[in-house]
C-alpha cells in the first residue's frame, strides 16, 4: 500500500512540475526550434541545443529584450540556458529539469509538421489538440524512450559527484572536456 501511495504521489509531482513550469515563461512564437537526437552528440555538447537563442529569448521573457539574446556569447547562451531551466533555483538540473528544457524543444519544434496543423491555438496562446492517433502514439513514445537515454548519458557522463544532479561546475567541466577531446568539431 505504501509503494501505491509513494508512486501516486511521484505520478501527480511530476504532472504538477509540468503544468506549473510552463507559467514561468511567456507565451512561445511560432518557430523551429533545433530538436537532439538518440544518435547526435551528447546534450551537455550540443551546441544546436544550447546555442539556440531564440529559445532562450522566450525562456528569458521580459528579462531582456527582444532579439538580445542573438547577441549573447555560446558561453552566456549556455549559462542562460543553464538558469532558466533550474525551475527550483538550486543550482542544479535534475533529470525532470532537463527533459522539460528538451521537451520544450520537441513541443514547439515539431506541433505544426508532426500534427499535420491539427494543432489549433487561439489569439490567447492557449492550445486545444484532437486525440493522439495510434502512430502518434507509437512516435511519442519512442521519443519518450529516447529522451530518457539522452538524459541517463548526461548524468552518467556529467555527474561527477553521483548525486543524480548536474550542477553548473559539473556541466561547465563537462563542456570543457568535451572541447578539450574534440577541437575540430568547433565552429
Amino acid at each position: 500500500m505504501i509503494k501505491e501511495d509513494v508512486k501516486l504521489f511521484l505520478i501527480a509531482t511530476i504532472i504538477n512540475f509540468f503544468s506549473e513550469s510552463a507559467e514561468f515563461r511567456g507565451p512561445h512564437h511560432p518557430h523551429r526550434h533545433y530538436i537532439p537526437q538518440k544518435d547526435g552528440v551528447k546534450l551537455t555538447q550540443d551546441k544546436n541545443l544550447l546555442h539556440d537563442a531564440e529559445h532562450i529569448q522566450e525562456d528569458l521573457g521580459d528579462w531582456v529584450t527582444k532579439g538580445s539574446a542573438r547577441k549573447l556569447t555560446p558561453e552566456e547562451l549556455e549559462f542562460h540556458y543553464f538558469i532558466v531551466h533550474d525551475f527550483d533555483n538550486n543550482t542544479k538540473l535534475d533529470g525532470l529539469e532537463i527533459l522539460k528544457a528538451i521537451s520544450h524543444t520537441l513541443d514547439h519544434g515539431e506541433e505544426e509538421s508532426d500534427r499535420g496543423g491539427r494543432h489549433h491555438a487561439d489569439d490567447s496562446h492557449t492550445a486545444t489538440e484532437e486525440p493522439l492517433t495510434d502512430e502518434e502514439k507509437r512516435l511519442t513514445e519512442h521519443y519518450q524512450g529516447v529522451l530518457v537515454e539522452l538524459i541517463d548519458q548526461v548524468l552518467l557522463e556529467d555527474d561527477t559527484d553521483k548525486d543524480g544532479f548536474l550542477s553548473y561546475p559539473e556541466f561547465v567541466i563537462g563542456r570543457q572536456r568535451e572541447k578539450k577531446n574534440k577541437p575540430q568539431q568547433q565552429h
